[in-house]
């Protein structure tokens, strides 16, 4: 399935990964769909209306007292369709979580992973080479040149060279990342689709640690604590005092530029 010269999933090669197990709980899914149509969506609709009406000021006494009796009705009704079909959707929806346990992370999560390691490290090893050309081609081209503003003007193209160089590193590593996470909340999708958002206090964990990693970043947290690790550091005595200084130095020049 993988490219057999860098053991990355193509973009195809990942969605034929995914398509059995979207196709197996999307199935279970528009069954929910189906019992759910007349009871749980229903409910929430008539709810919705009535507490509409509630803060209405157009209809008159009368007419929202007979409206709210018909909705009402139908409210119930739709909440009795509601508990004869629950048993049933929850049957289903552990059907589903169980196929998600036994398969998404062996069948295809992982290896989304595995291939993203690849990945990172071809983003990390084209970035160097390029940097090693740049600089290469930059020596050539000033080994040629004996005129100061000639000899000014390719040091400036050559650092805008670097410059689009570390964009093009940033984005691909940014790809990496975001298809790294995609793949984690997909699964989060498929199962908030099946219980209404209604997730375990796992899940919401599992999803609250993926979604800190997924948005750290090392410079935005420096510039909020460095100062103050630091300081604890210097006082349990893992650095000497010069150390200190620099560390604070260098952090003030961080928070500048």
């Amino acid at each position: 399935m993988t490219n057999t010269v860098t053991n990355i999933l193509s973009h195809d090669e990942e969605l034929a990964l995914r398509k059995p197990i979207e196709d197996y709980v999307g199935k279970i899914q528009a069954e929910i769909d189906e019992l759910r149509e007349e009871g749980t969506n229903k409910v929430l609709e008539y709810s919705e209306e009535i507490e509409v009406l509630k803060r209405d000021k157009i209809y008159t006494k009368s007419e929202k007292e007979a409206r709210l009796s018909e909705l009402n009705t139908k409210l119930q009704k739709a909440k009795e369709i509601e508990a004869q079909n629950k048993q049933p959707i929850n049957e289903k929806i552990a059907q589903a979580e169980k196929y998600l346990k036994d398969h998404y992370q062996t069948d295809y999560y992982n290896k989304v992973v595995e291939s993203n390691k690849y990945e990172v490290q071809k983003a990390k090893s084209d970035y160097d080479k390029k940097l090693k050309d740049l600089e290469k081609e930059h020596k050539d081209i000033l080994s040629g040149l004996s005129d100061k503003e000639e000899i000014k003007e390719e040091n400036f193209i050559y650092k805008n060279r670097l410059f689009d160089a570390k964009l093009e590193y940033t984005k691909n590593m940014q790809e990496a990342k975001d298809r790294k996470h995609d793949a984690f909340t997909f699964e989060y999708h498929l199962i908030d689709l099946l219980k209404m958002s209604n997730f375990s206090f796992a899940e919401k964990q599992a999803q609250k640690i993926e979604n800190y990693k997924y948005s750290f970043n090392t410079r935005d947290f420096l510039l909020k604590n460095g100062l103050y690790i630091s300081i604890i550091l210097y006082s349990f005595s893992y650095v000497s005092l010069h150390q200190l200084k620099r560390m604070v130095y260098n952090y003030l020049l961080l928070i500048t530029f």
